[in-house]
């Protein structure tokens, strides 16, 4: 199991194992110290350590391969979340074995905030990527919303740059910040006659490469 201590070298981790197959998964939140013993439960049972040439090999027979990892979970310090991704053959599997026990989801993966989503780029063909889950992106909304009402620059330029800091920019998520901010500095604009006081609407950071790989692997024997 690959252990990351940074959420964005751990989506996109996701993304990499969705795109290559592993579209059934399996994923729950636990105390940080319980996941190096998660990390040999399935290693021994699911073959999360097999090496690339075995995992290859399983897949031409139709034979179910899984990936694991585990990251940290956004305004929850000491849990972590791990996630057991396969391919879709885990659904076919003989019912005596590991993989029936596992209820697995075939819809697009999920994590801490986040949600996978698959939606045009700007200007270009659709594309796999990022959101932030509806509830989490609703209440930053009312909270911007009442900031601009407030009319405290200082704190709004504050909290808009932290988001753009600490969110990593995935495109769908870059979408999101971007029709956000865009609603509040017209809403700034009106209210208060003078200029919108956080980032750039349309000159937000681009993700054009991940942070070092920093996962460290747990469950090997």
């Amino acid at each position: 199991m690959k252990i990351y201590d940074d959420i964005t070298p751990a989506l996109k981790a996701i993304l990499f194992h969705f795109i290559r197959g592993y579209t059934v998964w399996t994923s729950f939140i636990v105390p940080a110290e319980k996941v190096e013993g998660i990390a040999f439960k399935w290693a021994e049972a699911y073959g999360t350590q097999l090496p690339a040439w075995k995992r290859q090999d399983r897949k031409a027979k139709q034979l179910a391969t899984a990936v694991a990892l585990a990251g940290p979970v956004i305004s929850r310090p000491g849990m972590r979340q791990v996630m057991l991704m396969a391919t879709e053959h885990a659904l076919t599997m003989p019912k005596a074995s590991d993989w029936t026990r596992e209820k697995w989801l075939n819809r697009l993966p999920e994590f801490s905030e986040f949600v996978m989503v698959h939606e045009p780029r700007e200007g270009a063909a659709y594309a796999w990527s990022w959101r932030i889950q509806n509830k989490t992106i609703d209440g930053l909304q009312r909270h911007l919303v009442a900031l601009v009402k407030s009319g405290d620059a200082v704190q709004l330029r504050h909290e808009t740059m932290h988001w753009v800091r600490f969110y990593p920019l995935y495109g769908g998520v870059r979408r999101q910040i971007r029709r956000m901010y865009r609603g509040a500095s017209k809403l700034w604009t009106a209210t208060r006659k003078s200029d919108w006081p956080g980032p750039d609407p349309e000159r937000l950071p681009i993700m054009i490469g991940f942070r070092k790989d920093s996962g460290r692997v747990a469950g090997e024997k």
